[in-house]
Parts: C-alpha cells; sequence; structure tokens
C-alpha cells in the first residue's frame, strides 16, 4: 500500500510539474488605446503632429533612431491615416460638392455623352467625381511613395527607409489641413474651381517649404535649406498636380466609355 501510495504521489508531482505556468495578468489599456480605436490616431500621434508643426526639426532628430526614440509616431502612418480620414468624408464631400458635380456635368452635356433612360448629367457627374476621389488616393500614394525613395538631396547619407521617413515629415502638415481644405473646395463655385486649385498648389508648396527648411537639411547652410526645401516642395506639388490631372483623366475616359460615348471625339 506504502509503494502505491508513494507511486501516486510521484504521479501527481509530475502532472502539476508539467502543468503551463499561469499566465500574468495582461496590464490596464490606457485611455489612449480608446483614443486610438475611436479615431484610428492615438495621442502619440496627435503630438507627433503637434510637434511637426511647431519643432519639427524635434521629429526629424527622431527619425533618425529605429523606433523614434520611443515618442513619436512614424511620419508615412501619420499621412496615411489623413488619407483614410479624406476617404470617410467621401460621402458627405460628395453630397454637398454640387460644384465639382455640376463641372463634370457641364463637360459631359458639352460633350453630348449619351444619357440611359432616367438619368441625368448631374448623376453621371456624381458619378464621375466618386470615381475620381476612388482613383486619386491610389495615384497619390504610389508617386509619393516613389518620390520618397527618388529623392537625393537631403545633403547628408541617407537609407531608403530614412528618406522615406524625412519626405512624409515634410508633407504630414499640410496633408493635416487637407481635410478642410477639400471640404471648402465642395462649396466653391465650378468656374472658380481652377483658381482655387491653383492657390491650393500654392498654400500646399509653401506648408511644405516650412516643414523642410525647419526640420530637414539639418546639416547644410541656410542657403542649401532654402534650395532643398524649394526643390521638395516644387517637386511634392508636381506630383499632387500630376496625379490628379491622370486620376480625371482617367476617371473621364471610363465614364464616358460606359455610357457609350467617345473620349476623343
Amino acid at each position: 500500500m506504502s509503494f502505491k501510495s508513494d507511486t501516486a504521489k510521484t504521479n501527481r508531482w509530475r502532472k502539476d510539474s508539467d502543468a503551463p505556468a499561469p499566465t500574468p495578468p495582461e496590464p490596464p489599456l490606457p485611455i489612449d488605446a480608446l483614443a486610438e480605436d475611436l479615431l484610428g490616431l492615438n495621442l502619440r500621434g496627435l503630438r507627433s503632429i503637434a510637434v511637426l508643426w511647431r519643432r519639427p526639426r524635434v521629429y526629424f532628430d527622431a527619425a533618425r533612431q529605429i523606433d523614434w526614440g520611443d515618442k513619436f509616431t512614424p511620419s508615412i502612418r501619420l499621412w496615411l491615416f489623413f488619407f483614410a480620414l479624406l476617404s470617410f468624408f467621401k460621402v458627405w464631400w460628395l453630397g454637398s460638392g454640387e460644384g465639382m458635380i455640376q463641372a463634370y456635368a457641364d463637360g459631359f452635356s458639352g460633350a453630348q455623352l449619351p444619357l440611359p433612360a432616367g438619368m441625368t448629367y448631374r448623376d453621371i457627374g456624381r458619378e464621375a467625381v466618386l470615381l475620381i476621389f476612388g482613383l486619386l488616393p491610389l495615384f497619390q500614394i504610389t508617386a509619393t511613395v516613389i518620390l520618397a525613395l527618388c529623392f537625393p538631396f537631403w545633403g547628408e547619407p541617407t537609407t531608403a527607409a530614412l528618406r522615406q521617413r524625412y519626405l512624409f515629415a515634410v508633407i504630414v502638415p499640410s496633408a493635416s489641413l487637407m481635410p478642410i481644405f477639400m471640404t471648402v473646395m465642395m462649396f466653391v463655385p465650378p468656374q472658380s474651381l481652377a483658381v482655387y486649385g491653383l492657390a491650393l498648389a500654392g498654400l500646399t508648396f509653401l506648408i511644405d517649404f516650412q516643414s523642410g527648411y525647419r526640420g530637414g537639411f539639418q546639416t547644410v547652410s541656410h542657403p542649401g535649406r532654402v534650395w532643398r526645401a524649394a526643390l521638395l516642395s516644387l517637386c511634392v506639388v508636381s506630383v499632387n498636380i500630376v496625379t490628379t490631372l491622370l486620376a480625371q483623366i482617367i476617371g473621364v475616359i471610363l465614364i464616358t466609355q460606359k455610357y457609350g460615348g467617345s473620349f476623343i471625339g
């Protein structure tokens, strides 16, 4: 009996020793996590945007560290957040963008695009705006990433990853205002859209220039910072203009072909 009892105790001890260790309790979720769930951008991200406006040099210094000094949100993540925000408001803009819809409707009417039964040129103009809004982010993201990888004039040795961090840090401040700019554009009369677009391009250039001058190009002299910041801002504005025109052209071509019209004639 004693032998069986000792054997049972030994087996019980082995089972207890083979059991997995208890999992330590998870730390409580901070309020920062709730902000990220609701807004898609946590408090660190908001702090990063504020620093890029007030003291961009501090943010650029952190960009040289692998973990951003454990202080800031990566610049490309901030930039993509604003693109997601633009997409979120797209439906509301489409309903309020009378000027843009009417401009495309007038264009299709002037081209005498065949109208399907029960549709108006405003319906087709609305469809064109929605399509262009869908194409534009894809073109801009692709072109901006290419520019980030190719722009070489930082005044210091850089890797592809660092160039990407730098460029997106330069354009985050202007991107943070883009929801406001786009909202205002929805109420601009059709005849004033071209002027508004030029003003928006000029304002974007100035915001990107001050970000690059104050934060980037820290290893070069004052004249070097000026021409580098100006060149980069010009490249960014050019990318925005080209991708916008490309999205509009492709959108109009696709809508025209869909309804049996001829884009050339």
